[in-house]
C-alpha cells in the first residue's frame, strides 16, 4: 500500500520541469551567513553566474553588508529535481564579528570584515511555475585568525578556516 502512494510522487519528480535555459534570469533568496538576495543568469542550459548582495541592521551592532558571486552548474537543469555543484566568493562586513587570540582575548585593531570562499553541492526542486526550493551544503574558508561571529537575531556565525555550512533558499526563474 505504501508503494502505491509513492508511485505518483516518483512520477511527478521524474517529469521535466521548466528548463533553466541559456539566457534565463533567476532571483534568489538564501539563508547563508550574511543572508542575501541575488540574481542569476544562465550562460548555458546548466551553467549560471549568480551575483548576490545582502544588507541588514541591528540596533547595538550596526549595519551588516554582504557582497559575493557564485558559479553554479546544474546536472539536470530541465528536470523537477536538479542536483548542482557551486563555487563562490563572498565579502562580509559584520560589526558583530569579533576576532580573538589563542587565549580567548579580543584582538585590538582587527576589523570586522572577512573574505569567504568555497564550494559545495546542492539540490534545486521545482515547486510550481518558476518557483524552486534550494538546499545546499558547502565547505567554506574564512580568512580569520581564531575568530567567531557574534550571532544576533538568528544570524548564523562565521567560523575561521575551512568549515561546513548549510543553507536553504527560494529561487524564481523568469522565462
Amino acid at each position: 500500500m505504501r508503494l502505491l502512494g509513492a508511485v505518483p510522487v516518483l512520477i511527478c519528480l521524474a517529469t521535466p520541469a521548466m528548463a533553466q535555459s541559456q539566457g534565463s534570469f533567476v532571483l534568489d533568496a538564501m539563508t547563508t551567513p550574511g543572508r542575501h538576495f541575488g540574481f542569476g543568469y544562465y550562460l548555458t542550459d546548466g551553467l549560471s553566474l549568480r551575483p548576490s548582495l545582502g544588507a541588514g541592521y541591528a540596533e547595538g551592532y550596526g549595519m551588516t553588508f554582504n557582497l559575493g558571486t557564485e558559479l553554479r552548474w546544474e546536472a539536470r537543469s530541465g528536470h523537477r529535481v536538479s542536483p548542482y555543484a557551486a563555487a563562490g566568493i563572498n565579502y562580509l562586513r559584520d560589526p558583530g564579528l569579533v576576532q580573538i587570540d589563542a587565549t580567548g582575548a579580543p584582538l585590538v585593531g582587527v576589523g570586522s570584515n572577512v573574505l569567504r570562499y568555497g564550494a559545495g553541492v546542492g539540490l534545486r526542486s521545482h515547486i510550481k511555475y518558476g518557483l524552486s526550493a534550494v538546499a545546499e551544503g558547502r565547505i567554506m574558508n574564512s580568512a580569520l585568525r581564531d575568530g567567531y561571529g557574534a550571532g544576533y537575531y538568528g544570524q548564523p556565525t562565521v567560523q575561521d578556516g575551512a568549515h561546513f555550512e548549510a543553507a536553504l533558499g527560494l529561487s524564481y526563474a523568469f522565462h
